[in-house]
């Protein structure tokens, strides 16, 4: 199986499979395909598994690619302007990613729905209870909005993130959310009443650009009574002229 990552904005995951050789996306993810790979539609894990990535926004089917008599072609894309994330996992290692980050990954990577250890981290955490759970082994591609950074934090070593910017860090690091401090801070700080807190050792992902902040920036553009559309147009252009850089 071979991988192959192009783009820079809205970047395309190419995947070569040869003869028993399978991939599973979300669905709707899928950008083409040779003629010769077969496409199957399955609710893998059973109906609670699947159930509970429901809950979790990720579909309740998954989609199966297979090449039929040779190596066939399979390319997915992300839906979003941002970065395709590839992550080799060991058996047993597990990662915790945000909502809607699964894209797609060797059948023998377990993606599953997890509750948040702490209930105060899940009603404040900005990605709610529920997230999501990629257990390897395999290989397995995420997607993030904007750019993305990678810290190796050692052990005790916290880092303090924007809720909406957390995208994934291992499973085994503590997760919790603490209040802003500072009563300036938290009137005129411009970044909320929380914060994520992240604790090595392990590997955190932090995005740029969350689709929920990008999605509140371009509604500024949508037609409305007090905005013409010529307005609107000229806006939402620049807008997305910006992500084109």
């Amino acid at each position: 199986m071979k991988w192959d990552l192009q783009g820079t904005v809205m970047q395309i995951l190419n995947t070569e499979l040869r003869p028993g050789e399978k991939v599973i996306s979300e669905s709707g993810k899928m950008m083409y395909m040779s003629d010769n790979i077969k496409m199957e539609t399955k609710a893998l894990g059973g109906f609670w598994k699947s159930l509970k990535r429901k809950f979790a926004h990720e579909s309740f089917f998954l989609v199966e690619f297979s090449p039929k008599g040779g190596t066939g072609i399979v390319a997915f894309a992300s839906e979003v302007p941002g970065k395709i994330i590839p992550a080799k996992l060991k058996a047993g290692e597990e990662l915790i990613c945000q909502k809607d980050a699964f894209l797609c990954s060797e059948t023998s990577v377990d993606f599953d729905a997890t509750f948040t250890k702490r209930l105060g981290a899940g009603f404040l955490g900005g990605e709610g209870l529920i997230l999501i759970k990629i257990k390897g082994p395999g290989q397995v591609f995420l997607n993030v909005g904007g750019e993305v950074t990678k810290l190796d934090l050692e052990a005790g070593q916290k880092v303090r993130i924007d809720t909406t910017c957390l995208a994934m860090f291992d499973a085994n690091m503590d997760y919790s959310v603490e209040r802003v401090k500072g009563l300036k801070n938290i009137l005129w700080g411009g970044e909320g009443l929380f914060l994520a807190t992240i604790t090595g050792p392990g590997r955190v992902w932090i995005q740029s650009m969350p689709i929920t902040e990008l999605a509140a920036k371009l509604a500024q553009y949508m037609p409305s009574e007090k905005r013409g559309k010529a307005e609107v147009a000229g806006g939402l252009l620049r807008t997305l002229g910006k992500f084109g850089r």
